[in-house]
């Protein structure tokens, strides 16, 4: 199994916060409108080139009076932008703003870039938090060539939702779109595991394309679904996604690529190790990942429950990941060097092999301990090849219910400085049954509710564990 086999596209983002559109350029209002008070005192803005636009730009608006939002305009704005726009629409537009928003206090650095400024801001006439990005021109002077503001509902959301929201409400162009679509059509159609599936996506969105039904985007998130939702139609495969990203600000879209610093506040996501009644070890972790201090973690977690009679792993909202820590946690499960399975490019060719660790932190397990893996509907991609590789081989005792199918190993490739595909280029399949779960996922041993799996697992436990010795 490969590092590289991530979560599903349907799982990277657990927020479910309603987002309402709102472009300064087209001037698309805000749905709902309420009136709240403010905080007094407004946070800080940084001491940037943009920090200080932001700045000004909050003065002005709050100023209520167009001959202060002119002056920023000529100091601030891109030439483009003045020279699109007369000056009587620009300021039709500020008054509508002001209506619309009343006034407006920044409440929450999010993202600071020397051009680029994403935050939260509270609006006195709405009952949305505001999303705003501050976006400077590359080249000097540097005026502000793009702003926006977009709707949520509160401001209690995690800064990984906040700059989502920001960087999916991008502008789009017509070049940028074509670009964009043949640029994703021709990876697919190189690079897909099935060379006849990659063929039929880009042959869809190409359709499409030229049909002009991707011309109905006008944001960068927009476009991003529509590429999503046409590959996946005919591929299956969750695997397979367009995101959008922030064009100053490239990152991964896999979970498991978060700052290190946010894997470690979150113990790896390690959730729970405790010891159960009837000396069951119960591990609970929900995202596998590769980083030596995460296989620390992992070793910490077994060696408390090593003197355990039996174990369950709570897979039930583990969506992947990397694999790193799955073989970890596997070679204490199987002999030393157990090839665990097999991994084979869209040609067909063998690739690698993927086997258990011949040294270990800690002891193995005896091979007769019971084990059981608790599996869910979110259960995905390295967490079903964890529990597939535990079942194929009669190690563990799959309880629960049927996992997402995600068995395809995938590779994250930058489309453009606004776009990153992930797409499926490898087969892995089970060196114990040459057998694989892609669009199938793992079904169970043991099928039952989710709520029931935990007791289901103890029950089945409770008639193998041996008796301790007298």
């Amino acid at each position: 199994m490969s590092s590289n086999t991530h979560g599903t596209g349907r799982n990277r983002l657990a927020v479910t916060a309603r987002i309402t559109v709102v472009a300064i350029v087209c001037c698309v209002c805000l749905g709902t409108r309420g009136s709240r008070l403010i905080a007094t005192e407004r946070t800080a803005l940084p001491n940037t080139a943009v920090g200080r636009c932001a700045s000004a730009y909050f003065d002005a608006f709050n100023s209520g009076t167009d001959e202060v939002m002119q002056v920023f305009q000529e100091d601030y704005r891109a030439l483009s932008y003045l020279g699109r726009l007369p000056l009587d629409k620009r300021m039709k537009n500020y008054k509508r703003l002001r209506r619309i928003f009343g006034q407006l206090t920044p409440l929450r650095v999010v993202l600071s870039l020397e051009l680029q400024l994403t935050l939260l801001a509270d609006a006195t006439e709405t009952d949305d938090v505001l999303v705003m990005r501050f976006q400077l021109e590359d080249e000097p002077p540097h005026r502000l060539g793009y702003l926006k503001f977009t709707g949520i509902d509160h401001s209690q959301v995690p800064d990984e939702y906040v700059l989502y929201v920001a960087d999916r409400a991008q502008p789009l162009d017509n070049n940028i779109t074509e670009e964009t679509v043949r640029s994703v059509a021709r990876i697919l159609s190189e690079t897909y595991i099935d060379p006849a599936v990659g063929k039929a996506m880009a042959d869809t969105i190409l359709a499409h394309l030229s049909g002009g039904v991707y011309a109905e985007a006008k944001k960068t998130g927009q476009l991003a679904d529509m590429l999503t939702e046409d590959a996946v139609a005919v591929s299956r495969d969750d695997h397979v996604w367009i995101a959008a990203t922030n064009p100053m600000h490239q990152q991964s879209t896999y979970p498991e690529n978060r700052p290190i610093e946010e894997l470690q506040r979150e113990n790896y996501h390690f959730r729970k190790v405790e010891i159960l009644p009837g000396n069951v070890g119960y591990l609970k972790f929900d995202m596998i990942h590769d980083d030596q201090e995460a296989q620390d973690v992992a070793a910490s977690a077994l060696a408390f429950v090593e003197r355990c009679d039996a174990l369950i792993f709570d897979l039930s909202d583990n969506i992947g990941g990397e694999w790193g820590n799955g073989r970890l946690i596997l070679s204490y499960l199987f002999p030393e060097k157990t090839i665990l399975s097999r991994t084979f490019d869209r040609s067909g060719q063998l690739v690698g092999t993927d086997s258990t660790l011949a040294e270990l932190p800690g002891k193995r397990f005896d091979e007769d301990m019971p084990v059981y893996v608790l599996t869910s509907d979110r259960t995905g991609s390295a967490a079903e090849a964890f529990t597939f590789a535990l079942q194929q081989s009669g190690r563990g005792t799959v309880v629960g219910q049927t996992t997402i199918g995600g068995g395809y190993r995938c590779d994250e490739v930058r489309i453009n400085s606004r776009f990153l595909l992930s797409v499926s280029t490898h087969r892995v399949v089970s060196a114990f049954t040459e057998s694989f779960f892609q669009g199938v996922g793992v079904i169970p041993d043991i099928g039952i509710a989710e709520e029931n799996a935990l007791d289901a697992a103890l029950e089945d436990a409770k008639g193998r564990i041996k008796a301790p010795a007298r």
